[in-house]
């Protein structure tokens, strides 16, 4: 596989994107953005600056990466993740969803979407049966199921107390 990038990606200063990668339309690399090889980066993720993802990692759609996170596991889409050491989930990205035209009761499913995945007690696979019983009926949620079932490192998590 070549490394193919899609339209409207805006790749900043010392940005380095390694071999066989794929970014997706309308993605921002910010100032000193490190992409391992093989990564999968798709449409409208950020990656802030400083930030390192491993090989092999992937980014769902309209997720972001803070500047300096070491991301080593897949990033789920509409997700913020953040952390120094190891990235680590910080919630959605409500931001870049306002500015992107996602309504209220999206983002709202959203949100419980990513509490039931990542803050309840259940298994994993449990939780996205429940989730998508409960909020099926979005198909962004859907999409965030379905990144999450089908990830191969498995996802960045929430900081464990």
């Amino acid at each position: 596989m070549l490394t193919k990038i899609g339209n409207r990606v805006l790749v900043m200063n010392y940005a380095h994107v390694a071999h066989n990668c794929k970014i997706g339309d309308d993605v921002i690399l910010t100032n000193g953005a490190q992409i391992g090889g093989h990564c999968i980066i798709d449409e409208f993720a950020n990656i802030e600056g400083m930030a390192g993802l491993h090989q092999f990692c992937r980014v769902g759609a309209h997720a972001i990466v803070a500047a300096g996170a070491k991301v080593a596991q897949d990033v789920p889409p509409y997700a913020m993740v953040a952390g120094a050491e190891r990235a680590r989930l910080v919630g959605i990205n409500e931001i870049g969803l306002k500015r992107r035209g996602f309504t209220a009761e999206t983002m709202n499913a959203l949100k419980a979407a990513m509490r039931t995945i990542f803050y309840s007690k259940l298994l994993r696979e449990d939780a996205l049966k429940k989730v998508l019983d409960e909020q099926g009926d979005f198909p962004e949620v859907r999409r965030l199921v379905d990144f999450i079932a089908n990830s191969p490192r498995g996802v960045v998590g929430r900081e464990r107390e």
